[in-house]
């Protein structure tokens, strides 16, 4: 009959590997639908919108994932910044040029009382926007905001003489020197503004009837900019252009300063605001685009704009959003390029970002077309971007860095460009050469007075500029980052599950040792590793975003539910062997035959060592004590004697009457079997001595222990009959121990160990030879030893004994049976020591009848 423990391991593999695809395919699912169910960026910026249920679960994935995005992010930057090195100078696509700590320094010490502080007029930035374009900039991103009226601005004349130019038209005419060569930034929010209040203007009048909508736009252009409202109403086929006036003199004098012969004035009427044209309006039909095959209902709706002032609103420049669009954490990852402006209901304007319109005017071309995750600028550029309009930023290097190029850029510091700006309005050449020729620049804020500093993966600081310049760059570059569709963060996820579920399955076998539960661990470690390892590479050499956190704690949640259910299966086995078989082996055993069941089957041959000890007389104690007595005595003497095994790692065989058998190396295998072999009969010894008083005044009988110890090769393993197993060992070393245990009788000793254990363990223990015997069965006499004590432990007084017998035993040997026998008298009458008396009898013997010529001391002991 097979074992039964061996024919339900079949079906123990079945239900593990049940348990396990099961695991992985729940929790694979589970975690992988949070990564699945993405909750878009619209959703999560809505005006008012509370988190739902599946974005709060989601964050619990996202949170953790953006920031391992970030470190990859960071590895990336720190790639393609060494790539940088290696490159030839002069391949900037981007110069950032900055107002810094130090050009505003140098600026109060100039002799040009318009730089003493700072903010500068505006006619000093637009100075420095054309110096920028004139040394060679092909655009310049200006990011700075300018949504209220330069301070230095007047008020316009109302007597019809010229006044002086204010800062903003100065700023306006500068710019229009190079026409679509500057970039005005805009910002936007969600939160719908509060209307602002108007001023009432009473009457209206007529500036202009023009043939085109872009010239109305235009004339309209030149009322904002007065500070008037502007209105644009329908007459017939044709459309009007009508500016708001106090009253009818108003009205004349304003056509009069627009260049205009006298004007129509009419009161102004309650439906002439369905008309009113804003600066919104002029803003949004200058800056809005057209993107093909991009739904504009997907984008972010944002319902407040802070542009530019009416004056500095022209077709002569572009204008981007500079606004920047942080994650839940506050981290900002990349930016919306594209949003939607839906003053009313259906109707939407798509205005792009600083750095995209930078890049169309780069490509030379207004079309946008979105297809397949990109976004193509004309046929010169694409860069990855989601339906929302976000596009994830690839930072070039892994750190902030000390000046807004974040160590990417090459930097300019403002006062150089403001020097060369100088120099030739005096007519003096350039003081330097900047290298813009064919460049996008960017002029942005640092010093310590800017606020333009936003959390970004490569640092917590990172200038605002420094993000809009690495935006721009990765269009030009038309390279970024694309975060994988769903489905394959899905699959992903459920694969690492699958794996996290076969490692804990294939593997869970070796977790029952140190280096088995090391090995096991490590596996899974390495597998998370590699997972990582894979992650960064593709993140680096492929710019694509994959999931990590999720499909690492998909394949965490599996292997460790997968292992919980093996350890779970393995302790029910576990005690089941220990039900079973624990009458007849000790735990240790069970654990091990739970561990290898082919241990029940499977015998194998060890180098062990085997003990047998008997109390001596114990047939005339036996007959003496009442029964109840006699096994409560057992009882008693069996445990301390079971324990001293045990605290050396020996496995108690069995217990046959009064005598123990007990081995060391098997089932746990151990080099030093001799050494905790002798350890345990110490231990014996002394716990024998400490409880005799308590015994023989209990029991009223002395207790002598008696054991015998062999070292050598045995057969080990499960052995009886289907009915009762034992897990014993057998063969000629154990059967020596028991022949050990019992020649204490003759020689009147405690310990004999054979000649194995001796050799074995005499590095720790004092061992003193008592006789050459041939035993029945044996091929060759063998030398019997008595183990004394440990090294350094022995007394003075038996290091006297010792150095006798020695002396005796070699005189004994060499057949000088006289000497012999006075130094055997001495140590078994000064010393007490029983072999002496046995060798001083021997002596005698020999003295009377001398042995054979070809004696050699070899004793035969006789069978029992």
């Amino acid at each position: 009959m097979q074992n039964p423990l061996v024919q339900s391991s079949g079906r123990r593999f079945l239900k593990r590997l049940g348990y396990a695809l099961l695991q992985a395919v729940l929790v694979g699912g589970l975690v992988g639908s949070l990564l699945y169910f993405r909750v878009p960026r619209t959703q999560l910026e809505e005006e008012g919108a509370s988190p739902t249920l599946i974005a709060s679960v989601s964050e619990l994935i996202e949170a953790p994932e953006r920031a391992a995005y970030d470190v990859r992010v960071r590895l990336l930057g720190e790639f393609l910044q060494r790539q940088r090195r290696l490159e030839p100078k002069g391949q900037d696509r981007v110069v950032v040029v900055t107002v810094d700590d130090d050009t505003l320094a140098n600026a109060r010490q100039s002799e040009y009382p318009g730089l003493a502080s700072y903010p500068w007029s505006r006619e000093i930035t637009g100075a420095m926007t054309n110096r920028l374009v004139q040394e060679g900039a092909s655009v310049v991103l200006l990011d700075m905001r300018f949504p209220e009226l330069s301070p230095r601005t007047c008020a316009l004349p109302r007597a019809g003489k010229e006044g002086p130019a204010d800062d903003d038209t100065t700023f306006r005419k500068l710019l229009d020197q190079s026409p679509g060569r500057s970039a005005l930034a805009f910002s936007w929010s969600v939160p719908r503004a509060s209307p602002p209040s108007l001023r009432l203007w009473p009457y209206r009048v007529r500036v202009g009837v023009p043939a085109a909508l872009p010239e109305a736009r235009a004339q309209a252009q030149r009322v904002l900019a007065a500070q008037r409202p502007a209105f644009l109403l329908p007459e017939g086929e044709r459309m009007e252009v009508w500016a708001g006036a106090e009253d009818e003199r108003d009205g004349q004098l304003f056509a009069e300063q627009l260049g205009l012969g006298p004007a129509k004035v009419e009161e102004r009427r309650a439906r002439d605001d369905d008309h009113r044209f804003t600066a919104l309006d002029l803003f949004v039909s200058l800056a809005e685009v057209e993107v093909e095959g991009l739904d504009p209902s997907r984008l972010l709706q944002v319902r407040n704009l802070r542009h530019p002032v009416a004056p500095l609103l022209s077709p002569q420049s572009l204008y981007g959003s500079a606004t920047g669009s942080p994650d839940p954490d506050g981290v900002l990852r990349g930016m919306l390029h594209l949003v939607s402006y839906a003053p009313r209901e259906g109707s939407y304007h798509v205005l792009p970002s600083l750095p995209l319109v930078a890049a169309m005017q780069q490509a030379g071309t207004r079309k946008l077309r979105y297809a397949n995750g990109l976004l193509h600028v004309g046929e010169a550029y694409a860069i990855p971007m989601d339906e929302t309009g976000y596009s994830l930023v690839r930072w070039e290097t892994g750190d902030v860095g000390r000046s807004a190029g974040a160590s990417v850029f090459r930097t300019l510091r403002a006062w150089n460009i403001l020097s060369n700006l100088f120099e030739t309005a005096n007519g003096r050449p350039p003081r330097a050469d900047h290298d813009l020729e064919g460049r996008a620049v960017v002029l942005t804020h640092t010093s310590s007075y800017s606020t333009d500093y936003r959390p970004t993966p490569i640092g917590k600081q990172t200038p605002g500029g420094a993000l809009l310049a690495q935006a721009l760059d990765n269009i030009l570059q038309s390279q970024g980052i694309l975060r994988a569709p769903p489905d394959m963060d899905l699959a992903l996820t459920v694969g690492m599950a699958f794996v996290g579920a076969a490692i804990s399955f294939f593997f869970s076998n070796t977790f029952r040792s140190g280096f088995g539960a090391t090995l096991f661990f490590s596996v899974a470690v390495l597998a998370g590793l590699g997972y990582c390892a894979a992650a960064g590479y593709v993140f680096v050499k492929q710019g694509l975003w994959i999931a990590v956190v999720g499909p690492l704690a998909a394949m965490a949640a599996t292997f460790l539910f997968t292992t919980l259910y093996a350890v779970r299966t393995e302790r029910e086995l576990r005690e089941f062997v220990n039900h079973a078989l624990g009458r007849y082996v000790s735990p240790e055993v069970a654990r091990l035959v739970t561990r290898d069941l082919t241990l029940l089957v499977r015998p194998e041959r060890r180098q062990v060592s085997a003990y047998f000890s008997a109390i001596e007389g114990f047939t005339r104690l036996s007959e003496q004590m009442p029964p109840e007595q006699l096994v409560q005595f057992l009882n008693e003497y069996f445990t301390e004697m079971t324990v001293a095994v045990r605290s050396t790692g020996g496995q108690v065989d069995k217990y046959i009457g009064d005598g123990l058998m007990t081995f060391w190396g098997a089932p746990v295998r151990t080099d030093r079997h001799a050494h905790l072999a002798c350890e345990a009969a110490m231990k014996m010894h002394a716990v024998l001595q400490e409880r005799q008083a308590h015994w023989q005044k209990v029991y009223g009988h002395r207790i002598q222990l008696r054991a015998g110890i062999n070292s050598g090769e045995a057969v080990v393993g499960d052995m009886g009959s289907e009915l009762k197993s034992n897990y014993t060992v057998m063969g000629r070393a154990v059967n020596l121990a028991s022949r050990l245990e019992g020649a204490n009788k003759a020689y009147g000793t405690s310990v004999l160990v054979g000649e194995d254990t001796a050799q074995l363990a005499r590095d720790a223990y004092v061992f003193r030879e008592v006789d050459r015997v041939l035993v029945p069965g044996s091929p060759g006499p063998i030398r019997f030893h008595e183990l004394l004590g440990r090294h350094g432990q022995i007394a003075p007084r038996v290091q006297e004994m010792l150095g006798i017998y020695e002396q005796a035993l070699t005189a004994y040997h060499q057949r000088r049976f006289d000497e012999a026998l006075a130094l055997f008298e001495r140590g078994a009458s000064e010393y007490q020591d029983p072999v002496s008396a046995v060798y001083a009898g021997r002596c005698r013997r020999f003295q009377v009848a001398a042995p054979a010529e070809d004696w050699n001391g070899v004793y035969a002991l006789q069978e029992p």
